[in-house]
Order: structure tokens, then C-alpha cells, then sequence
């Protein structure tokens, strides 16, 4: 069984939008489109169609690969909160983790960029009672990451990222 066969469309997306997003959900189609994404976004600053994704604003992140030790850059669906920026490594609910979440786990070192402001920030990643503090806020901003949370074996990693001080 296909894996977009056991994720029912949620009431809350239109049939062309569910059906659009299971057939870009395999990981190399994904990883085209964010290679695409990234350029584009660097190149508008975040303008035109590169700021919102699926309905949430994405930011650009960049990682140190954990294998590869080299800089990463991916972009994100994240929500804001004050000064904490939180992002979901849900990957459209497939199997594995995101190579970004995995890095970040290695090695918590990053950048963000939002639209023109790029900067280095602290990362925390959240579990046990601090995930699920910020969970409900996250899929009530965001409801693909529950849907997609509530089908998958995996849980996924929520990240805080907070500003480096300078």
C-alpha cells in the first residue's frame, strides 16, 4: 500500500490541493522543489509565491550536514511567536525524518532567513512536556503538521529557534 493511500485528505484542504500535494510528496520531488524554492526565495527575499507554502509562511534554513559538514539550505514551514520561531520536521508525513531536523539533532548549529532578514540562531530541540506545551498552538497555526503527525509512526521534531545573541 502506497503511503498517500492510508492518509485520508483532511476536510480543512480542496480536492486539487490534497491531490497536488500527494503527488509531489515522494522525497526526490520534494528535494527538486526545494532546491528551486531556496534560489528563488534568496533571489526575491522571501517575495512573490516563495514566502507562503501550503498556506504557511516559510523561511529559508540553513544546517551543517552531519555527514557531509558542509552548509545546507532547505526551506521550512515555521511558525512565529514572539521572538521564538518554531519549525516542524513533518516532511509531508513520510517515513524519515527531514535531512535538516537530523542535522539540526547533530549539530544545532544555523541560520535563518525570513523574507530579507537572515541571522544565526540558538536551537532547542523540544520534547517530552515542552512538545507538547507548544503542539496544540503549532497544529491550530498549521493543521497539515497534525494531520499529517496523525497518521505517521514517526514523531515528529519541533525545533526552537530563538535570535543568536550577538
Amino acid at each position: 500500500m502506497k503511503i498517500a493511500d492510508r492518509i485520508p485528505k483532511p476536510d480543512f484542504m480542496e480536492d486539487e490541493e490534497w491531490d497536488l500535494l500527494m503527488k509531489t510528496r515522494a522525497p526526490e520531488i520534494i528535494r527538486l522543489g526545494a532546491r528551486a524554492h531556496v534560489q528563488t526565495y534568496i533571489e526575491s527575499n522571501g517575495g512573490g509565491d516563495t514566502y507562503l507554502t501550503q498556506g504557511a509562511p516559510t523561511l529559508l534554513l540553513t544546517t551543517i550536514g552531519r555527514i557531509s559538514g558542509k552548509e545546507q539550505t532547505m526551506p521550512a514551514n515555521f511558525l512565529q511567536d514572539g521572538d521564538d520561531v518554531y519549525v516542524v520536521g513533518s516532511i509531508a508525513g513520510l517515513d524519515r525524518h527531514p535531512h535538516w531536523a537530523l542535522n539540526l539533532e547533530a549539530n544545532p548549529k544555523a541560520w535563518i532567513q525570513i523574507k530579507a532578514d537572515r541571522y544565526e540562531v540558538d536551537v532547542k530541540r523540544l520534547t517530552g512536556s515542552d512538545r507538547e506545551a507548544v503542539w496544540p498552538m503549532l497544529t491550530e497555526f498549521f493543521p497539515l503538521w497534525g494531520h499529517f503527525q496523525k497518521y505517521c509512526d514517526r514523531e515528529f521534531m519541533v525545533f526552537k529557534l530563538n535570535r543568536k545573541a550577538s
